[in-house]
């Protein structure tokens, strides 16, 4: 089966990674987008000058499977193919009815990559998390040093809830090491020095933002998948937790904390651990990365929910 997939920008790379779950099933996977990402990735979909170069590539693919919430056209008729389309980001989640009228006339199935985006009308929807490369991500165990090492490096200062992280960060500070952002790691980096300075860390704080502009946010991604691949425990915020473990049949581990009040408390709940229960933390949270978010479970859950109907 020839799965196609298109992008204008890949955000976070999530394409690329998706494509890599899609190969391990055995397809035919061919990937393309117009635009890098802006924290350039060593694998990334292939970049092209503009889709009708690869129209050809198109034209004779099973699946056309759009990231992004984002629709390319190339003047073919949709209903000869099986489609796909991922909604993850702040396109859907800004304007839903908008794009679910685009989408819903021809979409076999709605890829929905977190919880908040659950219910807003996309057709026959799934919910699949973001990938994690845990094969690339190496972990760091190790222990802390005397003062536990805290980082905050987010993408958006506004998105993820930063103001209210550095107030429950000052109120402790003369307890930690704070080596996030306003302490001089505030500066955009790469994606893999990103990883380095998550991996010198022992506790990440990813986001605190329960709403965004009027809408429900205030759920994890990435950054949390990422930093406990590396061997941090995660503080960060989830409205949905039932709706997680029903879908993954999991206890979430990640450390929940969605207002200042409860990041307050989180961050005592690990200065109370001591240092082995910090190291069994770290080694929860990388073993929960890998039995549920790896590219492998990932794939078999793209499989059972979507991809097993388009076969024979």
């Amino acid at each position: 089966m020839k799965v196609v997939m298109l992008a204008k920008k890949d955000w976070a790379n999530t394409g690329w990674r998706f494509s890599k779950c899609l190969e391990l099933l055995k397809y035919d996977v061919h990937t393309y987008k117009l635009k890098y990402t802006r924290l350039p990735h060593p694998h990334q979909m292939n970049r092209v000058k503009n889709f009708q170069g690869v129209r050809d590539q198109v034209v004779d693919a099973d699946v056309i499977h759009f990231i992004a919430s984002e629709y390319i056209g190339l003047n073919l008729d949709m209903d000869k193919y099986k489609v796909v389309v991922n909604h993850g980001g702040s396109k859907y989640r800004r304007a839903p009815g908008k794009v679910n009228r685009l989408f819903n006339p021809f979409v076999d199935a709605s890829l929905i990559q977190c919880p908040d985006l659950l219910g807003l009308g996309a057709l026959n929807e799934h919910l699949i998390y973001y990938p994690v490369d845990t094969d690339f991500i190496k972990p760091d165990f190790g222990l802390p040093a005397r003062k536990l090492r805290v980082g905050h490096f987010p993408s958006s200062t506004a998105v993820k809830g930063t103001r209210t992280i550095l107030n429950s960060i000052n109120r402790i500070r003369r307890k930690i090491n704070y080596v996030g952002i306003g302490e001089g790691s505030n500066k955009t980096v790469g994606w893999l020095a990103n990883l380095e300075r998550m991996k010198a860390c022992d506790v990440i704080i990813e986001t605190v933002r329960p709403s965004l502009k009027g809408k429900r946010y205030g759920e994890w991604g990435n950054t949390a998948l990422e930093a406990s691949s590396s061997g941090c425990i995660v503080i960060t915020n989830c409205l949905s937790r039932d709706v997680y473990e029903a879908e993954y049949g999991c206890e979430l581990p990640l450390l929940v904390a969605n207002n200042g009040p409860e990041l307050d408390a989180r961050l005592y709940e690990v200065l109370s651990m001591s240092a082995d229960e910090i190291q069994n933390k770290k080694y929860e949270l990388r073993q929960w990365a890998e039995d549920y978010h790896s590219f492998r479970p990932t794939a078999k859950r793209l499989h059972e929910r979507i991809y097993r109907h388009f076969e024979g």
